[in-house]
């Protein structure tokens, strides 16, 4: 729940940024889910990488 808990509160707080900034909070979340997804794809093709590398040394 701690998590959770911490994670509402910054929301909460990004919300009060962006008003206070006249800023879309829609589209600074979208920017932010579109960071997130960046990241997960970077890090899934470094680990498949990884496992292609181990493949082909166990081959040699």
């Amino acid at each position: 729940m701690k998590i959770q808990e911490i994670k509402n509160k910054q929301l909460n707080r990004l919300k009060e940024i962006c008003e206070e900034s006249d800023v879309s909070y829609s589209s600074i979340s979208t920017l932010l889910e579109s960071v997130k997804t960046k990241k997960l794809y970077k890090r899934n093709n470094y680990h498949l990488q990884t496992m292609n590398d181990e493949i082909e040394k166990a081959i040699k």
